[in-house]
């Protein structure tokens, strides 16, 4: 037998035998979709802030400073209570993506967080959340949404630095 149908012939039993005792082989990691999901990230951005400003409007009434006159209103938040939205902003985002790797407005628009290069730890949704500080500079997310825009897979500086990127569901 020549040394190359000995080697794919150890391979093929190895296979075998991995499947007999019921073990799995290593499954690839997940590669993203080369789909262009800016638009669909921009739109579920805008759900999740919808859904956190309502949160925010809720916090200022109980816990802010309102002011109305002639011309309008004013509400602020700070001190305490601004920290506890702030946790509360940072549990929305980094919870729900560590539990199902998605948010009610990704998952309205049928996108999920997938590492590039592994599995989706908590690590990595620490990283990519916490870089939201960032990204959301100067004001609406708008280096996020430059780096987005200008990157192959649509990421923002949490995806980059954490590894991540969005698939469609």
């Amino acid at each position: 037998m020549s040394e190359i149908s000995e080697t794919l012939l150890i391979s093929s039993q190895d296979r075998y035998n991995r499947a007999e005792m019921n073990t799995e082989l290593p499954t690839p990691t997940p590669t993203a979709a080369t789909e262009n999901v800016l638009g669909r990230r921009i739109v579920a951005a805008f759900i999740d802030i919808a859904i956190l400003a309502v949160v925010g409007i809720i916090f200022t009434i109980f816990f802010g400073e309102t002011e109305t006159s002639d011309n309008g209103f004013n509400f602020s938040l700070s001190g305490t209570p601004f920290l506890i939205y702030s946790l509360v902003v940072l549990a929305y985002y980094a919870g729900l993506e560590a539990l199902t790797a998605t948010t009610p407005g990704k998952s309205i628009m049928g996108l999920k967080v997938v590492a590039l290069d592994g599995a989706y730890t908590p690590m990595r949704v620490l990283v990519r959340n916490l870089l939201r500080i960032i990204d959301g500079l100067p004001v609406f997310y708008l280096v996020g949404l430059i780096c987005a825009g200008v990157t192959p897979r649509n990421q923002r500086i949490g995806d980059l630095a954490a590894r991540t990127t969005f698939v469609r569901r």
